[in-house]
């Protein structure tokens, strides 16, 4: 038995779950953000995307592929935000930093877009891939948990911004400002 794995067990139950706990809810905070804010948002402007000919042209072919075709379309996102990175990297290289940001979040965001498009049109033949269909109900039990955890959070957060939506909307303004003040120190000082 290694050292310390006796000491490990002979903590109670409760504190072992609760190290658990504390050690996943950084994961929690990532999958909760991940589904609403970035989930949620590249959805919105899929179905805005949707409305047009070409894109959903390019969907209705996605969607007659069988599954082992479908998977290595995963590439194609990667790819852009690998050239994106890269693209990026040379930015900063010639010290532009500020652009080199931007850049890569905003590549980082098309990938993703790309990613979604390509699972959302190619969903049902993934999913007939067992190893796929296994990957994907652990994400979404761990989206679940998640979830379960941070709600009264979420709950909270809502409930301030009901009763006391000057109180919040202050706090934003105030640390916008913030962010911009340390942004632009940021690019000053990558400018020497």
């Amino acid at each position: 038995m290694p050292a310390g794995t006796a000491e490990l067990l002979a903590v109670p139950a409760i504190w072992r779950r609760r190290l658990l706990t504390a050690l996943l809810l950084p994961v929690a905070l990532v999958v909760v953000v991940l589904e609403d804010v970035v989930w949620a948002g590249a959805l919105i402007v899929l179905r805005r995307l949707a409305e047009l000919a070409a894109i959903r042209a390019l969907a209705t072919a996605l969607r007659r592929l069988p599954g082992w075709a479908a998977l290595p379309l995963f590439l194609v996102p990667e790819g852009v935000g690998r050239v994106g990175e890269l693209w990026a990297v040379v930015l900063l290289v010639h010290g532009h930093t500020l652009s080199a940001a931007l850049v890569y979040v905003l590549v980082r965001l098309l990938a993703t877009l790309m990613a979604v498009f390509v699972y959302h049109a190619c969903e049902p033949a993934l999913l007939r891939i067992r190893w796929f269909a296994v990957l994907v109900g652990w994400a979404r039990r761990v989206r679940d948990w998640a979830k379960a955890r941070l709600q009264p959070l979420r709950a909270r957060i809502r409930m301030a911004g009901r009763t006391a939506p000057g109180l919040v909307v202050r706090r934003f303004v105030a640390t916008r400002r913030w962010i911009e003040r340390r942004w632009l120190r940021l690019a000053a000082w990558s400018r020497r």
